[in-house]
């Protein structure tokens, strides 16, 4: 698929993010990241994450409504789950958590943007990015489930999914799976540097823990490695692209604002956000929180993903 073809409907065009895109306050550019579990009654705090929780179906839709009052862009949804194989089969389902919590919220309050990962690691025993066969990658099979878990998502209402796992050729894996049924959805490729600020994402989600990845990440030291493979997503079909982790990663998204001609969103990750609730004590956290998150802005960031986002409330 060309990038003519791609470009026909620019994400600030969707009806979905068309009204953040546009907005001059901080609040307007937010997206929340919120995990739903269909394991929780109610809300659970989880211990170790900077008190993030773990949401019902209900609260979800409680905090979507209040998502939607402060003037929020949207929410990235995650789902958390004991159930894991080997294929990660439950993602797909019409009836698991993310797709559920999805139909929610759009039915809740539709005018909400909802984003949502498309990863297999949350729901495999080995907690990979990949699958396995016969004690190899599988990457031809990675890349069908995770067009299937795209499909999966849009069919529930997502308006934008979000390869996040690093595997070469996903962004044009999502877009042929969602061709033809669900053009209007757009994808995101991720620029993810290595960091050590991904293990309390990763505790939230229940993914089981991993000493070493079998995808690598891109090498935080070599800015034009993020550069390239951002441009290689954008070529084959990216309707944006995502920068993680936040912070660290500042000069990758000034980097690319002249180049990838494609909104650029920042992800401030659940470890940045734990480390500012550590120090509440020391510090006005919410604060200096809000000047991180102001300064992905001034970076270049069209979009701003972070657990922090209430911070940012006006």
């Amino acid at each position: 698929m060309g990038q003519d073809t791609v470009a026909r409907r620019p994400l600030a065009e969707h009806p979905a993010w068309a009204r953040g895109l546009r907005g001059d306050g901080l609040a307007s550019r937010m997206i929340l990241p919120l995990v739903v579990s269909a394991s929780v009654e109610d809300r659970e705090r989880v211990e170790g994450t900077g008190q993030l929780e773990r949401l019902s179906l209900t609260e979800l839709v409680r905090d979507a409504r209040a998502a939607a009052s402060a003037g929020f862009a949207g929410l990235l949804l995650f789902g958390a789950t004991d159930r894991k194989d080997s294929r990660a089969y439950i993602a797909s389902e019409r009836d698991h958590i993310v797709q559920r919590g999805v139909r929610a919220v759009k039915e809740a309050v539709p005018e909400l943007g909802i984003a949502t990962d498309v990863c297999v690691c949350a729901y495999t025993e080995h907690g990979q990015c990949v699958l396995f066969r016969d004690g190899s990658a599988d990457v031809a099979g990675t890349l069908e489930r995770l067009g299937e878990i795209a499909v999966a998502h849009a069919d529930a209402g997502a308006d934008l999914v979000i390869p996040s796992g690093m595997l070469d050729g996903s962004v044009a894996a999502l877009r042929r799976a969602l061709a033809g049924g669900h053009d209007d959805v757009p994808v995101a490729a991720m620029a993810k540097l290595e960091s050590s600020l991904y293990a309390v994402h990763r505790i939230l989600v229940q993914s089981t823990p991993v000493r070493e990845r079998a995808v690598p990440l891109l090498a935080a030291d070599d800015p034009s490695a993020s550069r390239a493979r951002a441009l290689r997503d954008v070529g084959e079909g990216a309707d944006a692209v995502v920068v993680k982790p936040g912070t660290p990663a500042l000069d990758i998204v000034a980097g690319l604002r002249p180049l990838a001609k494609r909104p650029l969103i920042s992800f401030h990750t659940a470890d940045e956000h734990a480390a500012f609730v550590d120090a509440a004590e020391d510090l006005d956290a919410q604060a200096a929180e809000r000047e991180t998150l102001a300064a992905s802005r001034r970076a270049g960031a069209d979009l701003v993903i972070s657990y922090g986002a209430w911070n940012a409330a006006e």
